[in-house]
């Protein structure tokens, strides 16, 4: 994901981020797989786009399994930090990364089969119109027979409390903990609002970094709606290995999208 001056803390910091987020990758790049084969209707070879891209970790599994790749990303230093550990691994040939925002055409139009953005990253664009605007340039690039798979978590107003997340995370000698809290929109509020602690614990001792941002929260009604009006369409609800689900009235799935 991009970083922005509310993230500043974290999310600049390619390094931390990577590590903490890069285990698991593998088995969600397997699920992501899974969702090409299933409904890419392309018979062109595979080329895949990740928006927001971050660090880089699923263009570094990708390039690896020999799938051409590309992710854009607003923040400069996570761009150069994705393309540096391309290269070390010897797959920026096909692999790599650029700066480009969500909301503009930062990617190549008619060139992938299969594009894809989890783990509510799309939810820090802050109005229903910057979230049109990326659904439209992500129609633009996808191929005919191409599909977007995007994953979201829908909210339900007055239902949800304030709750709390703790990962860690190790790589050498560097170990990683972000505890991370959630307030939930308040009435009349599109605006969830989250805090990150961040302990990071190197040879020298341990720093703490601190930082918060808003994500903007979907009921299951406002999400549909807005794809319904948007440049995609709909084909279907997946949960992480590909596996058709109901479309949450709240809670996380992966939305299977088709350029009208």
């Amino acid at each position: 994901m991009g970083a922005t001056q509310e993230q500043i803390g974290f999310y600049a910091d390619a390094s931390v981020y990577d590590i903490l987020h890069t285990p698991g990758t593998a088995l969600e790049v397997d699920g992501l797989l899974a969702m090409h084969d299933r409904f890419v209707r392309s018979k062109r070879r595979a080329m895949v786009l990740e928006p927001a891209c971050g660090s880089g970790r699923y263009l570094r599994v990708l390039g690896r399994r020999g799938v051409r790749c590309e992710g854009y990303d607003l923040d400069g230093g996570m761009v150069g930090y994705a393309n540096d550990r391309l290269r070390a691994l010897g797959v920026d040939g096909i692999a790599r990364a650029r700066v480009g925002s969500m909301t503009d055409d930062a990617a190549r139009a008619g060139v992938f089969t299969f594009a894809f953005n989890l783990i509510n990253t799309v939810r820090h664009l802050g109005s229903d119109q910057e979230m049109d605007l990326h659904l439209s340039s992500t129609a633009r690039s996808l191929a005919p027979g191409g599909v977007y798979a995007l994953g979201l978590s829908t909210s339900a107003p007055g239902l949800e409390f304030p709750s709390e997340d703790v990962w860690s995370a190790k790589r050498g000698r560097v170990g990683v903990v972000q505890t991370v809290q959630y307030e939930p929109a308040g009435e009349g509020s599109r605006d969830e609002r989250v805090y990150s602690h961040v302990a990071v614990t190197t040879p020298k001792g341990v720093r703490h970094q601190d930082s918060s941002y808003t994500l903007r929260t979907y009921t299951q009604e406002q999400w549909l709606e807005l794809i319904a009006r948007s440049a995609m369409r709909l084909v279907c609800v997946v949960n992480e290995v590909g596996d058709e689900i109901d479309v949450p009235v709240c809670g996380y799935g992966i939305y299977i999208l088709r350029p009208d």
